[in-house]
């Protein structure tokens, strides 16, 4: 076997869905990735395993069999089926033998699916709210009149601004920090912020100005990812905020609705719905479900007029991360919205 590779974020960059990803990201992976050397005749996992690493195959010959140890297929490195994870479910529905000698690049499922999440909700860490009415409108009354909102129990309403706490803020001041946990949902009730996003050795990006109605850091709190962008005071202002956990217990979870596959298959064969997968195109193309739509969570917004508004979109990813996020949006955007439950690690 060869002189083992550095683990470099341009040797990440070959992998697949990895090279997507921004190159802080995939530095972050390479700090974090291992290589793993398997001696022929052993198994890299056997079925029943949980899956809590990304295996990528870089040399030697592996056997994908069914649990019986029949051979359904071979992956051999340096090819284009190797840029692909081996086959990623969890609990691993597949055994994978070695044939030869292996080297694979591992690297934590977990963190993977967050930094994939992270860096497709760029467009996304930002819900606006009529930004276009003046700062005199009742930000309680706009609120209730969005999509999203009309869809949530007027009991959870109550108990919605019952929970909110109010935060003055002045000029300047920082109301989330790019890469901090997320730990409140917020809503602007006056004066306006600018959303920056901070890239290595770059000055700061600036990515929006929101105004009084508009409303801020859901994804974060909904993908469990660190926050991806900075929110600052421009002028001086109050904002309401709810912690996560009320958050999530109050508002995401009545407009998270969940589907089985069975489910979803029936509302897609009857015409009535659509399977939207919200991965990278690098990762659709390995496999999804028949029929599916792919636009990519990061592309989400700005391709909204691309969807039907007569059906219900069934939202898929491998684990359910990112299609969270992206059912979310679209309930909010006034789309009639699922979440397939578990992903696609679990959809069969």
């Amino acid at each position: 076997m060869n002189p083992a590779p550095p683990l470099t974020p341009e040797l990440l960059a070959k992998l697949i869905p990895m090279g997507a990803l921004r190159p802080e990201s995939k530095r972050d992976l390479a700090r974090n990735a291992t290589l793993m050397d398997v001696k022929a005749g052993r198994f890299l996992f056997k079925a029943g395993d949980k899956a809590d690493q990304a295996l990528y195959l870089l040399e030697g010959q592996v056997e994908l069999r069914d649990p019986s140890g029949g051979v359904l297929s071979k992956v051999i490195g340096e090819t284009a089926a190797a840029q692909h994870r081996l086959p990623h479910q969890s609990p691993r529905k597949l055994e994978a033998f070695c044939v030869t000698d292996v080297r694979c690049v591992a690297v934590d499922n977990h963190l993977l699916d967050v930094m994939l999440t992270w860096d497709q909700t760029d467009a996304l860490e930002v819900g606006e709210v009529g930004t276009e009415s003046n700062d005199s409108d009742d930000w309680m009354t706009r609120l209730l009149q969005t999509p999203a909102f009309q869809m949530v129990p007027p009991a959870n309403l109550q108990a919605i601004f019952m929970r909110m706490q109010r935060v003055d803020a002045a000029p300047g001041q920082t109301i989330v920090t790019q890469g901090e946990a997320g730990d409140f949902f917020y809503v602007i009730t006056e004066g306006r912020c600018i959303v920056t996003r901070e890239q290595p050795g770059q000055k700061a990006v600036r990515l929006a100005e929101l105004e009084t109605g508009s409303c801020f850091g859901e994804e974060a709190l909904i993908s469990d990812a660190p926050r991806n962008a900075t929110v600052t005071m421009l002028t001086r202002g109050s904002l309401m905020r709810l912690a996560k956990d009320d958050f999530r217990k109050l508002l995401k979870e009545p407009l998270t609705r969940r589907v089985a596959r069975a489910e979803g298959d029936a509302l897609v064969e009857s015409g009535r719905g659509l399977y939207l997968d919200v991965r990278l195109p690098s990762e659709f193309q390995n496999g999804s479900l028949p029929g599916a739509l792919n636009i990519p969570l990061y592309m989400l917004r700005m391709r909204l007029a691309q969807l039907p508004q007569n059906k219900g979109l069934v939202c898929i990813c491998d684990t359910g991360r990112r299609s969270s996020v992206a059912s979310f949006v679209l309930t909010q955007k006034g789309f009639e919205a699922y979440t397939l439950t578990s992903g696609l690690n679990d959809a069969g």
